[in-house]
């Protein structure tokens, strides 16, 4: 599987190619992983996804962010409270 990447993208992802191959940088930048609920794990299961290189994730939550999700859900901080957490998540990666 040879994939020509950029150099932003390398730079971003050079780790992970390091770290699992070259191969499976391919495989993840084609995967599409739908993270169902973003609560205390789901949160950080989608982050650190989207911080490996998994070229497409689909969140799905139906709740807002919560003063109460502060203490351990990664997106939720006290300017994101009200707000759907599936939006507040989505937009921590505009178009990656």
């Amino acid at each position: 599987m040879s994939t020509a990447y950029s150099e932003a993208y390398l730079q971003r992802f050079g780790g992970t190619a390091r770290l699992y191959g070259q191969q499976a940088l391919a495989v993840f930048a084609q995967a599409h992983v739908c993270v169902i609920g973003i609560g205390g794990v789901g949160s950080w299961a989608a982050e650190a996804l989207a911080r490996t290189g998994i070229g497409a994730i689909t969140l799905i939550d139906m709740d807002d962010v919560c003063v109460t999700n502060t203490n351990r859900q990664i997106h939720a901080l006290r300017q994101h409270v009200g707000q759907s957490k599936t939006e507040v998540m989505a937009g921590a990666y505009p178009g990656d």
